[in-house]
């Protein structure tokens, strides 16, 4: 069943996309692929990203000469942008070019708000808090919030982060996290990382509907993005009212995934 939340999300979001990869937003409604040349307005850092809604398929690059070797492999499927193959040969390309250490990533999906749903409970003894800022930089050194905080080396993304939760024990010490950043205008993605020995508890289903309230609360798009072998995230996100959109892949350069 196709909710209205879920429509009034999704035309939102594929507007949002199709403008930072320089599309219109009826390519993902075709049933071809455009290859198109990314704004320079666009916050997408990367070489070449290749996305799709299911139907129309976009390959969006920073490099004109990437997309001018794209139409000369004569794909005859739209999805095909996204094999593995296709995707390395591109970054071997790029590499030729001069773009230093190129490389592919496999895709991530990403979902959109469907289903509002009531705040979650915490079991006894754990607590729901923000996060300060001096919080959220020692928690990045240690290493165990990274999909939520990011890397300490990922600049680009501390900047656009806007607010941190976190669950926390009796003592005080965070076994969950949610960060929440500015992905795209009007567009806020939230990254999630449980504790091993505190998964199974709901705490990810607790934060992620906290941190999907918050971004409404502010007037914003929320969206929530998991790693195509992530089952156990694309499962919470499915739980806690999110429903599949798009796919997305890329072709980068990592140091310039950290300026």
């Amino acid at each position: 069943m196709t909710t209205k939340l879920f429509r009034e999300s999704a035309e939102a979001f594929k507007r949002a996309l199709a403008a930072e990869m320089g599309c219109a937003p009826e390519d993902y409604q075709s049933h071809g692929l455009a290859i198109v040349g990314r704004p320079t307005a666009s916050r997408e850092p990367h070489l070449a990203l290749a996305t799709t809604c299911g139907a129309g398929s976009v390959l969006s690059v920073r490099d004109p000469r990437l997309g001018d070797w794209a139409r000369q492999q004569q794909l005859n499927a739209n999805q095909r942008v996204f094999l593995p193959s296709f995707l390395e040969d591109l970054a071997a390309y790029a590499r030729e070019l001069g773009h230093e250490g190129a490389k592919a990533h496999s895709a991530s999906g990403g979902t959109v708000l469907a289903a509002d749903l009531p705040v979650r409970e915490l079991p006894p003894g754990f607590a729901l808090r923000e996060l300060s800022l001096s919080e959220q930089e020692q928690l990045r050194v240690g290493g165990e919030f990274d999909n939520a905080l990011g890397e300490p080396e990922e600049r680009r993304r501390i900047a656009a982060s806007r607010i941190a939760f976190a669950v926390v024990d009796s003592t005080g010490a965070p076994v969950a996290v949610t960060g929440i950043w500015d992905q795209y205008p009007g567009v806020d993605e939230l990254g999630l990382d449980v504790l091993r020995t505190f998964r199974g508890n709901g705490f990810a289903a607790v934060l992620t509907i906290h941190a999907t309230r918050w971004i409404r609360s502010q007037g914003r798009l929320p969206i929530y993005t998991y790693g195509f072998t992530n089952v156990r995230s694309m499962n919470n996100a499915l739980s806690c009212g999110y429903r599949p959109l798009w796919f997305i892949a890329p072709v980068y350069v990592p140091s310039d995934m950290t300026r």
